[in-house]
């Protein structure tokens, strides 16, 4: 969305508006762009509690396919001064503003407006563990600027990944409550499937990718292309279903080896409600982010974690992961999804694929990730909100 410039026409409104509060004990999700994590927690918080719902997104960065129908009122800004005359409604003690980045800039407006007496912060992942304060790129300097105001307004974080640990050492300081709630499965998305009974191996991705004309210090470990060539050399099928986010300059080398690789396919993207079952046909998923592809920290991958994982696990499908994932392996083993894999065992994949017992991983899988789903952990999250 970039820097929003000011708008005259929403800048007079927000000053003569009188907008009626809200009245019912509620939630607003407030954030930028639409993340998939929100609609999925805000679903359970609905249907877990008296809370209304609300989503207050970015015009620009909201997408029905990362959002669903839980939403009591939906409302999207176009501006800062449109979200700031937003706001003014949720100037109650019976709301609760839980707003999330990145991009941060209606996080920070959130945590600018004095009249919000409840403010939770919810992190997809962090700036600072990209490139520490030495953000090649002027808007990065920018987001961790006011990415370390947020965090010290903040009464609670709310945190999926270690990656809060690398905040807490670079930031002067983060004083308000954190929880530590990561991504869980959706127990509405259990996909529970035999295996498929055919020769071949089929090998799935989801989620963002980006063609070879991106900085690759940044985007190197989305660019997939190393890993399509290498696994229709070794004649292994490769799924891709981008992101919903994904724009279609992205896209354009992928279309173009869909066209001339026989063991590569490129899909369309699909709604979080449909994944599972999409991803469910396949035998493995995949998470190939590896230390020697990009420039980003190494603690970037060490300490973070994606929806994604728990889409394989929704699918019932286990996961070939990057060594360096080190967190999201962890969390992987939880849930009985996770294969550790070397660079070097990329090149011979499917003879490491030959000596697993699929039968016995997916039954730990559908074993395991009950305990680990947001029906039972949504009392966390719950009790939190309770606490400011």
């Amino acid at each position: 969305m970039g820097e929003w410039s000011s708008s005259i026409p929403d800048y007079i409104l927000y000053k003569i508006s009188n907008e009626k509060t809200v009245d019912q004990p509620t939630i607003v999700f407030v954030g930028t762009y639409m993340h998939a994590r929100i609609g999925r927690i805000a679903k359970w918080v609905k249907r877990s509690s008296d809370y209304d719902v609300h989503l207050v997104c970015g015009k620009t960065g909201f997408l029905n396919k990362l959002s669903n129908d839980t939403f009591d009122e939906t409302q999207l800004f176009r501006n800062s001064w449109h979200l700031k005359r937003l706001l003014k409604k949720y100037d109650s003690s019976n709301v609760i503003v839980h707003c999330f980045g990145p991009p941060h800039l209606a996080a920070y407006e959130v945590m600018q407006t004095e009249m919000l007496s409840k403010k939770v912060f919810d992190y997809q992942d962090l700036m600072i563990t990209n490139f520490g304060f030495e953000a090649p790129f002027p808007y990065m300097k920018k987001e961790l600027e006011k990415e370390e105001f947020i965090l010290n307004k903040a009464q609670l974080i709310v945190n999926h990944s270690l990656e809060l640990q690398v905040a807490k050492k670079n930031y002067a300081s983060i004083p308000g409550k954190k929880l530590y709630f990561p991504n869980y499965a959706d127990n509405d998305f259990f996909i529970d499937r035999s295996l498929n009974e055919r020769n071949e191996i089929h090998i799935v991705y989801a989620g963002s990718v980006y063609s070879k004309f991106r900085n690759s210090d940044y985007f190197g470990g989305s660019q997939l292309h190393w890993l399509i060539h290498k696994l229709n050399n070794q004649g292994i099928h490769f799924h891709i279903y981008p992101a919903p986010t994904n724009v279609g300059a992205n896209l354009v080398d992928y279309e173009e080896m869909n066209n001339q690789l026989q063991y590569f396919h490129l899909h369309a993207p699909l709604k979080q409600d449909e994944l599972s079952k999409a991803l469910s046909k396949y035998d493995f998923g995949v998470l190939p982010f590896f230390d020697r592809l990009t420039k980003v920290y190494p603690q970037k991958r060490r300490y973070s974690t994606t929806l994604k994982l728990l889409n394989y696990a929704e699918a019932g499908i286990p996961v070939i992961m990057s060594e360096d994932l080190v967190f999201q392996h962890h969390l992987g083993n939880k849930v009985g999804v996770a294969i550790k894999t070397t660079w070097e065992e990329f090149d011979q994949l499917k003879s490491k694929i030959e000596g697993l017992d699929l039968a016995e991983i997916r039954a730990r899988i559908q074993q395991n990730r009950a305990q680990y789903s947001i029906e039972e952990n949504i009392h966390r999250l719950l009790t939190a909100y309770q606490d400011l």
